[in-house]
């Protein structure tokens, strides 16, 4: 996969704020390209259709969002998993997102007992492991659908799930739109059959 490595940049944090240095991480060249996409249509349509223009900036801005976000320490409460653990729970599951992933692997890559795990890992990210694993599915899914015109049923399964069926039901729980709907209103059309 072809990767852009961006230099670093200087933004304002707010409008009104001082400026911050920040600094991107290698974006692979396909965002890239439908980063741009999303924003020239954004800055095109900004004054006669502001709906699609908001639409489209809040798909670039969910597309620069990095895939997890680990709590601030001091929102987490006593008991709570630690930021090292999520992050290699982060990367377990990034890695294994196309395969079954169940609550004891999860608990096995911490080294904790399944009871102990589920609790820690709710009370330091406020969902069961398993919906957060499905809601990283969808997450990861919506961005092949925003970059290709790949089936809905091999992004399915190429995501985990066991058929399309039970992709379309988690996405529409998460989305509140079927994927078929989401990809016509913000990614690539295709064969897009669900």
């Amino acid at each position: 996969m072809n990767m852009m490595s961006h230099p670093q940049v200087m933004f304002p944090k707010t409008l009104d704020g001082p400026v911050v240095d920040l600094r991107f991480e290698a974006i692979p060249a396909e965002q890239v390209q439908v980063l741009l996409t999303l924003l020239s249509d954004a800055q095109a349509v900004m004054h006669n259709d502001s709906e699609r223009a908001s639409a489209r900036l809040s798909q670039a801005i969910e597309l620069l969002q990095p895939a997890t976000s680990v709590p601030p320490r001091k929102s987490r409460r006593n008991g709570g998993l630690a930021g090292w653990q999520i992050r290699r729970l982060d990367s377990f599951i990034g890695q294994h997102l196309q395969n079954t992933i169940r609550t004891p692997q999860l608990a096995a890559v911490l080294n904790l007992s399944v009871s102990h795990f589920s609790h820690a890992f709710k009370q330091a990210l406020g969902v069961a492991p398993l919906t957060y694993v499905a809601r990283r599915r969808i997450q990861s899914a919506r961005q092949v659908m925003l970059v290709s015109s790949t089936s809905l049923t091999e992004i399915a399964f190429g995501h985990g799930f066991c058929d399309q069926s039970h992709f379309c039901r988690t996405f529409r729980r998460e989305m509140g739109l079927s994927p078929k709907m989401w990809r016509r209103m913000f990614g690539q059309d295709g064969d897009s059959s669900a």
